[in-house]
C-alpha cells in the first residue's frame, strides 16, 4: 500500500514503524485542593517551557537557528492567557488541571482553525501543541524509549519540539525517518525536520489506521509517499538508492567550487533561496554564487511588532557579511496565508487574491518605508538588490519604484549613508507574464516564482492536499507562460526562483527556454550545479521546443528522460 502525503523534507529512508499513540482527550474530575490543583498547572507549564528550552538548546548545538521557529511556543508559554485562564477554570469550576489547559487551548484555537488563512491554521497547531506538552507534564509521562535498529517515527502530530529532542539526541541514529497525519511542508515541524536533515512526509490522511506498529516503511521526502509492509528486495533498493543520493550530494559539495557553465560554455548563475540569516554561510560552503532569494518574511511573523529599521539593517548586514556574491531582498511577502502576529485583516472568502505581497506593503507605508529604508543601508555595504512579490500590474510596480526614490531621498537629506539598490520584479501571476515586456522595461531585473505561477495559472492550492498532485510545473500551460516571459524579457536578466528550479527534471526545460539566474534551496545546490555541468544549452533549446509541443506534464517528464536519461541518471533517479 502507498499512502500520499506533502514532501517535508527531502530523502529516502527505511525502517520499521514506531507508532505514537493518537492523543486522547483529558479526564474531567472534581478537584477539593483547587490552589494545589492551580500550583500544580504552574510547575507542568514551567516543566513544559524547560522541555521546549532543551529542545531548541539541541538544535543550536546542531549549528541551526531553526531554534527560532521554537520561540512562539515558547511565548505562550510565558503568555498569562493561557495561564490566567486556566487557573481560572480551576479555582471557578473545581476542575483539574488537565481538563482546564484542554479546555482553555480549544478556545483559543478555535478562531485560528476557522481563518481562511494557512498561516493561522498552523499557527492553531502551535496551540494544540503547546497544550498537549503542558498536559504530559501534568500527567508525569515518561517517553517511551525506541526501538532497537532503524525505526520511522509514525504520530498524528509531533511537535517541533518532539522532532528536536529526538533527533538533535544520542537517540537520533535510530530514527531514520518521520510520517505523520497533520502539518504541511512549511509547518514549523517540518522546517525542525529539514534542518536536521531527517527525511519527512507529513499530511498523511488516517496514517495511524494504515500503519502498523513494526510495518517495514519506505518513505520517500522527495515524492511524499509512504509505502507500507515494503518487501525486503524493495526496502534494499531503496536504502541504496537514498545511499547514493547522499555519497552523491557529499561528492558534489566537495567540488561545489567549479564553475557552473554548460558543456558549451554558456555560464549559469547558480544561488540559493533563504529563510534564516544563518543559512548564508552554508550556502557560500555548498558554492552558491549568492542569494537569489532572502524571504524577509520571516522577520515579522511570530512578532509582537514589526521589526525596525535598524533590526532589519543588523540582519541584513549579517547576510551580506556572510555571502559570496549578490545578495537579493524579497521585500515581505506577507498576506494570504502569511500575516505578522500584530495585523489583523478583515476576513477575506479567499486570500490568495485579496491582500498579500506588494499589495498589502503598499497598504502599510511606514512598514514598506522602513525596509526599504534598511536594505538601501545595507547596499552600501555589497552587492545587493530588491526584489518586490506578486507583481500583477505595471502600476503597482511604478507606485513601489517612487517609495524607493523618497526613502533614498529621505536617507540622502539625513546623511546616512547608502548604496545603489536594482529593483526587480516577481512574475508570479499570469498577469505579469502577459505584460512581463513592459515590466522588463523598467525593471532591472525579472524572477520568475514557478510556486505561485503554477497555483494561479492552473488554479490549485499548494497546500491543500487533495490538490497538491495537480499542481505540476511541466504542465504545458506553464511552460507556455515560461517561455513567454523568456521572450519578452529580452535583454533584461531573467532568473527562477521556485521549486521547479530546484528539480533536476525541469531545470534542463528552464535552461532551454532562457532562464540564466537559478535561486534554489541550499539543500538542492549540489545537484542543481551538476545539472548545469553536464547540459548543453543548444542541445537543450531543442528538448524546450519539444516539451512546448507536449499535450501533458508527463509527457514533458518522458521527453525530458528521452534527451537526457543516460546523462542525468544518478541526478534524476529512476
Amino acid at each position: 500500500m502507498t499512502l500520499r502525503g506533502v514532501a517535508a523534507s527531502s530523502g529516502i529512508a527505511v525502517g520499521r514503524a514506531h507508532v505514537l499513540p493518537r492523543p486522547g482527550r483529558a479526564p474531567r474530575r472534581l478537584v477539593e485542593d483547587r490552589d494545589g490543583e492551580v500550583g500544580r498547572l504552574r510547575r507542568a507549564i514551567e516543566e513544559s517551557r524547560a522541555d521546549i528550552e532543551a529542545a531548541a538548546a539541541q538544535l543550536r548545538v546542531h549549528g541551526s537557528d531553526a531554534a527560532l521557529v521554537l520561540d512562539a511556543q515558547l511565548l505562550m508559554h510565558g503568555d498569562e492567557m493561557l495561564a490566567s485562564a486556566a487557573a481560572r477554570e480551576i479555582a471557578e469550576d473545581g476542575l483539574n488541571a488537565e481538563w482546564a489547559i484542554e479546555q482553555v487551548v480549544a478556545r483559543l484555537r478555535q478562531p485560528l482553525e476557522a481563518s481562511s488563512s494557512h498561516y493561522f491554521r498552523e499557527r492553531a497547531q502551535d496551540v494544540e501543541q503547546v497544550g498537549r506538552h503542558i498536559r504530559r507534564h501534568l500527567r508525569g509521562e515518561v517517553e517511551a524509549p525506541l526501538p532497537d535498529g532503524e525505526v520511522v517515527l509514525v504520530a498524528a502530530d509531533l511537535t517541533p519540539a518532539d522532532v528536536a529532542r529526538i533527533l538533535g539526541s544520542d537517540r537520533r541514529a535510530g530514527v531514520v525517518g518521520l510520517v505523520t497525519e497533520s502539518g504541511s511542508a512549511t509547518s514549523h515541524t517540518a522546517i525542525v525536520a529539514r534542518a536536521l536533515r531527517v527525511p519527512a512526509v507529513v499530511g498523511v490522511a488516517e496514517l495511524l489506521e494504515n500503519v502498523p506498529v513494526g510495518a517495514a516503511l519506505l518513505i520517500d521526502g522527495f515524492a511524499g509517499t509512504v509505502r507500507v509492509d515494503v518487501s525486503a528486495e524493495d526496502a534494499e533498493r531503496a536504502r541504496e538508492r537514498g545511499e547514493r543520493h547522499r555519497t552523491l550530494t557529499l561528492e558534489l559539495v566537495a567540488r561545489a567550487d567549479r564553475p557552473t557553465t554548460t558543456t558549451d560554455d554558456v555560464a549559469i548563475a547558480v544561488r540559493a533561496n533563504l529563510d534564516l540569516s544563518s543559512e548564508a554561510a552554508l550556502a557560500r560552503d555548498h558554492g552558491a554564487r549568492g542569494v537569489g532569494l532572502y524571504r524577509t518574511e520571516f522577520l515579522y511573523l511570530d512578532r509582537g511588532a514589526p521589526p525596525s529599521e535598524d533590526e532589519q539593517l543588523e540582519v541584513y548586514r549579517s547576510v551580506v557579511q556572510s555571502t559570496r556574491g549578490l545578495v537579493t531582498f524579497r521585500a515581505f511577502d506577507l498576506g494570504g496565508d502569511k500575516l505578522p502576529k500584530q495585523e489583523r485583516l478583515p476576513p477575506a472568502p479567499n486570500p490568495a487574491l485579496g491582500l498579500r505581497g506588494l499589495r498589502l506593503a503598499l497598504r502599510r507605508p511606514e512598514m514598506m518605508r522602513a525596509q526599504m529604508r534598511a536594505i538601501l543601508r545595507v547596499a552600501a555595504l555589497g552587492d545587493v538588490r530588491l526584489l518586490l512579490p506578486l507583481v500583477t500590474t505595471l502600476g503597482e510596480f511604478r507606485e513601489a519604484l517612487e517609495v524607493m526614490a523618497r526613502c533614498r531621498a529621505e536617507l540622502h537629506d539625513a546623511g546616512v549613508e547608502y548604496g545603489v539598490c536594482p529593483v526587480g520584479a516577481m512574475v508570479e501571476v499570469p498577469s505579469a507574464a502577459l505584460i512581463a515586456d513592459r515590466l522588463a522595461a523598467e525593471a532591472a531585473f525579472l524572477s520568475v516564482g514557478t510556486n505561485d505561477l503554477v497555483q494561479y495559472t492552473l488554479a490549485v492550492d499548494r497546500t491543500h492536499p487533495d490538490v497538491t498532485h495537480l499542481g505540476q510545473a511541466l504542465d504545458p500551460a506553464v511552460l507556455r507562460l515560461l517561455a513567454m516571459v523568456s521572450d519578452r524579457a529580452l535583454a533584461t536578466p531573467l532568473g527562477c526562483c521556485g521549486d521547479m528550479a530546484a528539480d533536476p527534471l525541469a531545470l534542463p526545460v528552464l535552461l532551454g527556454l532562457g532562464y540564466r539566474e537559478i535561486s534554489v534551496p541550499v539543500p538542492a545546490l549540489p545537484i542543481v550545479q551538476e545539472v548545469v555541468r553536464r547540459v548543453a544549452v543548444a542541445e537543450l533549446e531543442t528538448l524546450a521546443k519539444a516539451s512546448l509541443e507536449a499535450h501533458s506534464a508527463s509527457e514533458v517528464r518522458r521527453v525530458v528522460r528521452e534527451h537526457l536519461g543516460e546523462r542525468l541518471a544518478d541526478l534524476i533517479g529512476p
